[in-house]
């Protein structure tokens, strides 16, 4: 049995030490001590057993890989697991993103709708009614859009630069593959009734009916058809940010420092210099080419100057992080 014991402790020398790969390096000893019993109950030798159950044990790559480990991945520290990412606020985040895409597509469903309603109105002769109605409709939708925000918000905030485990990422990858069929069929209804929005201002011109009625119709599949690709889309990639990441990352352009660690390593410093010295820097030169040169019409291309070697450089410091 020692020999068994030594084989598992030589395969996970690699490994990073984490409460999953612990339970998993225990489980295997369990698996492995049971199959080695029951091979000497068959009649097997001490040495044969011992061979059988290492030869059908497999590489470590393959342990590796049905765990979801990487042996190349940083291992994580106390403070990480201590403020890990938990299964029950995992789902809390699925039900918040469920709640944002809700309210975020139908707030844009009822913008781009008060343009239908509006141009309605005008087809009846009434396009003061469709004046008073175009706002209220308008809104009501930004209400919905920023009311989801601000929770959405909310509930980013804190979870930022935190810690998502193996385990999380599995959950979130079978949430991911659970939705993928709801995804694939809001999509397909999203973009065509997107496409056969056009038919009604055909059918209008075809059939010499008022044009304000065609565009009515137009707008309001417009609406539904965006209606369901912003809302599979949102909560897909509500799922696809916890199977993607190590890190939870709230902000896309300011990474917390531990995602900024974890991706860039000892570069870590240099990308902070970017988000906390170099665009104030290219605004002030913004302004002082703008006014002393009087450049307003052309100065704004060191934005783009600047964007595109900040990408540059961060690009080359991700490189140099994964050689």
């Amino acid at each position: 049995m020692k020999t068994i014991h030594d084989y598992l402790d030589t395969l996970f020398l690699s490994v990073p030490v984490t409460p999953e790969t612990k339970k998993a390096k225990e489980d295997l000893s369990a698996i492995m001590e049971d199959h080695y019993h029951e091979l000497i109950s068959q009649g097997k030798s001490e040495h044969e057993a011992i061979g059988a159950v290492i030869s059908e044990f497999g590489s470590v790559d393959e342990l590796l890989q049905a765990l979801d480990i990487s042996p190349e991945e940083d291992e994580p520290n106390e403070s990480d697991w201590a403020h890990a990412i938990s299964g029950e606020e995992a789902f809390d985040y699925w039900k918040t993103v469920r709640y944002f895409a809700l309210y975020l597509s139908t707030g844009i469903g009822l913008c781009i709708s008060a343009f239908a309603i509006f141009s309605f109105f005008v087809g009846l002769d009434s396009p003061s009614l469709g004046i008073v109605m175009l706002p209220v409709f308008v809104a009501i939708g930004v209400g919905f859009i920023i009311s989801s925000a601000l929770k959405y918000a909310e509930n980013r905030k804190r979870m930022d630069d935190r810690f998502i485990s193996n385990e999380i990422k599995r959950m979130a990858r079978q949430q991911l593959e659970d939705y993928e069929k709801s995804f694939r069929i809001g999509l397909v209804l999203g973009i065509g009734l997107c496409i056969f929005s056009l038919a009604p201002i055909f059918m209008s011109s075809i059939f010499y009916y008022d044009t304000p009625y065609g565009i009515a119709m137009f707008l309001m599949m417009v609406a539904v058809g965006v209606f369901f690709i912003v809302y599979v889309s949102v909560i897909r990639s509500g799922y696809a940010k916890l199977v993607n990441e190590t890190y939870f990352i709230r902000d896309e352009d300011q990474p917390g420092a531990r995602a900024t660690h974890h991706k860039y390593g000892e570069a870590a410093g240099k990308v902070v210099f970017f988000h906390t010295v170099y665009w104030p820097l290219i605004v002030a030169g913004y302004l002082i080419w703008s006014f002393v040169f009087h450049a307003w019409a052309y100065s704004w291309v060191i934005f783009v100057i600047g964007g595109v070697l900040q990408d540059f450089f961060l690009e080359q410091f991700s490189q140099k992080r994964q050689k």
